[in-house]
């Protein structure tokens, strides 16, 4: 049942509404960033392009020139899950990482007999980052093509630091009359609603929610979960979709933040997932996924209201 934010306990608010304020310190050296590149292949001579790939993610490579498929090779073929060639891409999903200083050759020929006809890759495994889109070009790109990436560039970057500023602002509210100062509490206050603990078949990847909470206010919305990770390696959310029961539309979150750095064996730990402004009516039923960095444990939370 929904009460309101005066019958919380104080450091129970604080807590589901603030825990990304100290997260703000937590090292993210553990997740890989996903990145999308446009590149060229090298001249006869020059160092074999790499392409960073990791276990459970999948990697695109888009060429600007058909492919003959029969043509494809692929050192190691076995140990990946998903391997699909397509009239001009190639997609990739190993099932497992790569050694430090492996590297799996990928070869391939052009339909068309133009120069160069066959491009050759080296999928190479980083702790830091994974290519999810690669767009390769055989021939340089023209100073107009170029001209368009570096606009395209700096319009991303244009979003980024405004992603970055909010986030900023928002970091800045760490007690209740911070947050009223950032525009973040209105009239309308606080709601909350409680979650309980998940049945036991809902489990998937030996996760389980405990417990937790649903916080929502005008222009922001929380939902707070108490996880425990039965599991017998350690679990790191990394993103989050929240999508409507009904409709199925998605809600942009803002991010997933936890508590501590992740949740080992047998742990328990406090998973918090911000939203934008709750354009929706109050009490509304959404579907929570929280995905780690492998996509090999998902946590299905089927229905959480807010």
């Amino acid at each position: 049942m929904p009460f309101s934010f005066s019958a919380l306990n104080l450091p129970l608010v604080l807590g589901g509404l603030l825990l990304f304020t100290a997260a703000q310190a937590q090292s993210a050296s553990s997740v890989r960033e996903r990145r999308d590149r446009r590149v060229v292949l090298p001249r006869p001579g020059e160092p074999v392009l790499e392409v960073q790939v990791a276990a459970g993610i999948l990697t695109t490579l888009v060429l600007d020139s058909a492919l003959d498929r029969n043509s494809v090779e692929l050192e190691g073929r076995a140990r990946f899950q998903f391997v699909d060639v397509g009239e001009r891409s190639i997609n990739l999903k190993p099932t497992m990482e790569l050694g430090a200083g492996e590297r799996l050759m990928l070869r391939v020929r052009f339909t068309d007999g133009a120069s160069p006809e066959h491009a050759v890759f080296a999928l190479v495994s980083r702790p830091s980052e994974v290519d999810s889109h690669v767009e390769v070009s055989r021939r340089p790109l023209s100073p107009e093509a170029l001209q368009a990436e570096l606009s395209e560039v700096r319009a991303q970057l244009a979003a980024k630091e405004a992603e970055l500023a909010a986030l900023r602002a928002r970091g800045d509210a760490s007690s209740p009359a911070a947050l009223a100062l950032a525009g973040l509490l209105d009239a309308d206050g606080v709601s909350a609603r409680r979650i309980d603990r998940q049945p036991e078949k809902e489990m998937q990847s030996s996760l389980r929610v405990m417990d937790g909470f649903s916080f929502r206010a005008t222009a922001w919305a929380v939902v707070s979960l108490n996880v425990k990770n039965y599991g017998k390696a350690p679990w790191t959310p990394t993103e989050a979709r929240l999508t409507r029961s009904t409709g199925g539309a998605q809600v942009p979150v803002l991010g997933v933040r936890l508590k501590q750095p992740q949740i080992g064996p047998g742990e328990v730990g406090t998973v918090v997932v911000e939203t934008e402004e709750a354009a929706w009516p109050a009490g509304t039923l959404f579907r929570l996924e929280l995905v780690d960095a492998t996509g090999a444990r998902p946590l299905l939370v089927p229905r959480v209201a807010l």
